[in-house]
C-alpha cells in the first residue's frame, strides 16, 4: 500500500499562500511501510512578469547539478513550463497567478552510505529513515532567498522528524523565517530516530540521533551540551535560540575512521562511522557550533571562490577557538591540545600547497584535499600568531577583537564583509593585519609561529624527524580492504605484515607522527593479530611542534593550562 502523508495546516487545503510567502511541505512517500522517497510541495505566487523561475543553486561543497534527485516535478497554475539549468522549471503564468510546485526527492545512495562514498550534499533515503540538506531538498523561486517563508512536517505519527526548520526562531534574532532558511537546513527521519531535548547555556538543545554507534549515545548528548554552554558563555549569549545536533550513521569499512560535519545557522549535522570513538567529536562540535557566530554574526562572505578566499577566517579562526575553549572548558588536558595543534602543524608542513597563493586555493578548493585544508591551517595560525602579537602589546588578546567585531556588525544597517570588518576592528586594538594577509596567505609564503605563541608554559620549536610512513600503499589497501603494496624493506614488513592480509582497525598510532609505534589489528587467513612497528620512513621532514614545559606545569598545572588557553 502506499501512503503519502499531509498535515492538517491552512495552506495545504488549496488556498493561495499570502503574497509573497512561500511555503514548504515536507512528507515522506511511504510503499508498504518503507520510505522510498521524500515528497515535496512548494506554494507561492508567480512573479508580476508572468515568467518565475522555480530551480536549485548552482552548487553546494562541490556539488553541481543540485536538483538531480527530484523525480515527476509538476507545476499546478501554470500555463507553460520549460526546463530550468539545475532540474527546476520556467514556469509562464499570469501575472502573480497560485502556483504549487510537486516533485520528490530519491536516494542518492543506493545503500547506505560508507566512509568511503558518503557526502553530505547528497541526500540519504533509506527504507527506514532518511537525510538531506536543504540545497538539495528544496528548489526556491528564483530570486526571492529574502522572501518569508513557511514549513511544514506532513509525515505519519510513526515516523518521527527534526529539523532546524521547525524551530521558532531564525538567525540572528527574531523575524520571519525566509527562503534562504529553508535551504540552509537539515531535515532527519524516521522510525527509529532518537531525540532529546535539553537547555544547554539559557538555550535549548535538541539532539536527533539515527542508528547505533560505538559510543554512549548519553555521553554524546552531555558532551555536546557542555560544549555550547561553554561557547555561549564565551560570546556572552542571552537569548535562548534553539540549536540542533544531527547524527547520521555511515557504514564502517575496515581499515578506515571517517566522519564530518556541516554546520548551519542554528544546527549542527555530523555524519559518523558506526565504529569511531568518541574522543574527537569534542573538537569538531566545538568548530561546527562557533559557527553560529563565526562568520554569521562577524561580517559577510563572497560566493563561490569569493568565499573560499575568507575561509582562513571562517574556518581557521573557527578551529582556534575550537581548541582553546575545549581547552578553558576542562572537556581536553593541555597534552589532547597540544598533540591536536602539532597533527595540524605537522600537516601544514608536508602541505603540497603550503606555498600555494590563494588564487591557487580558491580555484582546487574543491578539487584537492591538501588545497582544502590550507586555509583551515593558515586561519589558525594567523590565530595564534596574532593573539601573541596582542598580548605582547599590551591590547588584551583576539577574543577581544572578536567580540568587538559583533558588535560593531550589530551596529551596522549594510554588512561589510567578514575580512573588512576584521581588519578595521583589529586596527582599532592596534592590530595591523594586512601585510601578514597579504604575506602568509595572497602570496603563499610560509607561516611560523613565534617560540611564544602559547605563553611561558610552551615552546614552539623546530625540529626534524623521519617522515610518517605506514610501509604500505594507504589508498590501495583503504580501496581493497587488504594490505597493498607493502614495501619488503619497511619496518611493518619486518614485523610480519604482509599483502593480502585484512585490515581491521587501528589500535596505536598517530597517524603523521613517526615517533609512536603503530599497531593494527589483521586477519591473517582467518586468525586475527595484532602488528606493532615503527612508522618512520627514511626520509627527514623540517617541521614546527609545540612542546609542553613539564617543570612549570609540574609546578602549576592549573595556572599553565589557563596561559595556555589564552
Amino acid at each position: 500500500m502506499k501512503y503519502l502523508a499531509v498535515a492538517l495546516v491552512p495552506f495545504l487545503l488549496g488556498a493561495a499562500p499570502a503574497p509573497d510567502v512561500v511555503d514548504y511541505t515536507l512528507a515522506p512517500e511511504l510503499h508498504d511501510g518503507t520510505i522510498t522517497a521524500l515528497s515535496v510541495e512548494v506554494r507561492f505566487q508567480g512573479d508580476k512578469s508572468g515568467t518565475t523561475t522555480f530551480d536549485w543553486g548552482d552548487s553546494w561543497a562541490g556539488e553541481e547539478k543540485l536538483g538531480q534527485w527530484a523525480r515527476n516535478l509538476t507545476v499546478e497554475g501554470a500555463q507553460t513550463t520549460a526546463p530550468a539549468p539545475h532540474g527546476g522549471r520556467i514556469i509562464h503564468s499570469a501575472p502573480g497567478a497560485p502556483l504549487v510546485v510537486r516533485y520528490r526527492v530519491v536516494s542518492a545512495f543506493p545503500a547506505d552510505p560508507t566512509v568511503a562514498d558518503s557526502k553530505q550534499s547528497k541526500p540519504v533515503v533509506r527504507p527506514t529513515w532518511f537525510y538531506a540538506v536543504g540545497e538539495a531538498l528544496f528548489g526556491t523561486p528564483v530570486g526571492r532567498g529574502d522572501a518569508p517563508a513557511r514549513f511544514a512536517w506532513a509525515g505519519p505519527p510513526d515516523v518521527s522528524f527534526a529539523s532546524d526548520l521547525e524551530h521558532d526562531r531564525a538567525r540572528l534574532g527574531l523575524r520571519t523565517k525566509t527562503v534562504d532558511d529553508v535551504v540552509e537546513s537539515i531535515v532527519i527521519g524516521g522510525r527509529d530516530l532518537r531525540i532529546t531535548n535539553s537547555t544547554a547555556g539559557g538555550a535549548k538543545l535538541q539532539v536527533a540521533t539515527i542508528g547505533q554507534y560505538a559510543f554512549d549515545a548519553s555521553a554524546f548528548e552531555t558532551l555536546a551540551s557542555n560544549i555550547v554552554a561553554t561557547e555561549r558563555r564565551f560570546w556572552g549569549a542571552t537569548d535562548d535560540q534553539p540549536f540542533l545536533i544531527t547524527m547520521t550513521p555511515v557504514a564502517s569499512e575496515p581499515g578506515r575512521i571517517s566522519y564530518s560535519g556541516t554546520g548551519r545557522t542554528d544546527a549542527f549535522a555530523l555524519w559518523m562511522d558506526t565504529s569511531a570513538e568518541m574522543s574527537n567529536l569534542g573538537w569538531l562540535l566545538a568548530h561546527e557550533y562557533f559557527h553560529t557566530w563565526n562568520y554569521r554574526q562577524l561580517g559577510e562572505m563572497g560566493d563561490g571562490e569569493r568565499e573560499v578566499a575568507s575561509y582562513w577566517m571562517s574556518e581557521g579562526f573557527t578551529d582556534f577557538y575550537a581548541r582553546r575553549l575545549l581547552l578553558r572548558s576542562e572537556l581536553i588536558t593541555p597534552e589532547a591540545f597540544t598533540s591536536s595543534w602539532n597533527e595540524m602543524l605537522a600537516a601544514y608542513a608536508r602541505s603540497t600547497y603550503r606555498t600555494a597563493p590563494e588564487a591557487k586555493i580558491a580555484a582546487d578548493f574543491w578539487k584537492d584535499r591538501d588545497a582544502e585544508k590550507i586555509p583551515y591551517q593558515r586561519g589558525a595560525m594567523l590565530a595564534a600568531l596574532w593573539d601573541a602579537r596582542l598580548r605582547e602589546g599590551g591590547h588584551g588578546n583576539l577574543d577581544d577583537v572578536l567580540r568587538d567585531q559583533q558588535r560593531r556588525r550589530t551596529r551596522m544597517a549594510a554588512a561589510p564583509s567578514l575580512t573588512a570588518l576584521f581588519a578595521m576592528t583589529a586596527a582599532a586594538h592596534g592590530l595591523r593585519i594586512m601585510p601578514d594577509l597579504t604575506r602568509y596567505v595572497a602570496q603563499g609564503r610560509t607561516l611560523s609561529l613565534p617560540a611564544g605563541a602559547f605563553g611561558r608554559c610552551a615552546t614552539v620549536s623546530e625540529i626534524t624527524r623521519p617522515v610518517f610512513e605506514r610501509g604500505y600503499d594507504v589508498d590501495a589497501t583503504s580501496k581493497a580492504g587488504v594490505i597493498t603494496g607493502l614495501d619488503p624493506k619497511s619496518p611493518a614488513y619486518r614485523a610480519g605484515l604482509r599483502d593480502g592480509m585484512r585490515l581491521l582497525r587501528r589500535i596505536a598510532g598517530v597517524p603523521g607522527d613517526s615517533r609512536v609505534d603503530y599497531a593494527i589489528v589483521v586477519n591473517d587467513h582467518g586468525v586475527v593479530r595484532t602488528i606493532t612497528f615503527s612508522p618512520a620512513g627514511q626520509m627527514t621532514e623540517t617541521l614546527q611542534q609545540i612542546v609542553l614545559n613539564s617543570t612549570l606545569f609540574a609546578a602549576d598545572p592549573k595556572g599553565c593550562a589557563a596561559i595556555l588557553a589564552g
